[in-house]
């Protein structure tokens, strides 16, 4: 049981002193694709990916995100997750139940507002994947970094050619080939299985269709 400490909400930091703070490890499962889920997450800190297995068993990478998001937010309607939630480094994350989110809900509607945002969001971050299938691969992978470069607020990216093919959906030999190509132009270098953006403005260009 909660003590409410406020009248009203502006954001979900407001929320967090009512919710259970874990510390989860790199490559930790927060959970399962399939299971019936008892409530959902916010990342205060570290870096979660979000992944599903296709009929072939192979991962696909739906989502690598960052703090100030939520994951697991659809069982709140008594849905199981239909992804796999793991943590891509060492993380911080409050956990609610649905019982929390309706105790919260009852004193904050703001609450349903703030969730709402978040789902509406989740499927921009979809519909954003379904065209990029029609552009071509520069424009998709170009994209995908300037997103994973937001998600870690940081220029350097801890994800390998592997996993960002995953991420993509296109071959390995598709993502080398233009990687490789934009380490001669200087946007990008490989260092330690990490990508890092040295040139952000002729990333964007790349966008230019």
């Amino acid at each position: 049981m909660f003590t409410l400490t406020k009248n009203t909400l502006d954001s979900w930091e407001d929320i967090l002193p009512y919710g259970k703070r874990i510390f989860i490890k790199a490559k930790t499962i927060i959970f399962r694709q399939g299971e019936m889920g008892q409530g959902f997450y916010y990342i205060e800190k570290g870096i979660i990916k979000v992944c599903s297995l296709n009929t072939d068993t192979n991962e696909r990478i739906l989502d690598i995100t960052g703090p100030g998001i939520l994951i697991g937010e659809h069982t709140i309607d008594q849905l199981p997750y239909y992804s796999t939630a793991i943590s891509h480094e060492d993380s911080v994350l409050y956990y609610f139940t649905k019982e929390d989110y309706e105790n919260l809900s009852q004193h904050y509607p703001e609450i349903t507002l703030l969730f709402a945002k978040s789902l509406i969001n989740k499927k921009k971050i979809l519909l954003n994947i379904i065209n990029d299938r029609s552009a071509s691969a520069e424009y998709q992978i170009a994209r995908s970094l300037i997103y994973l470069m937001e998600s870690y607020q940081n220029t350097e990216i801890n994800l390998t050619q592997q996993e960002l093919s995953h991420y993509v959906g296109l071959t390995r030999i598709t993502v080398y080939k233009i990687l490789k190509e934009w380490v001669s132009e200087g946007i990008i270098s490989i260092k330690n299985r990490k990508i890092f953006i040295l040139n952000p403005n002729d990333l964007n260009e790349k966008l230019i269709k």
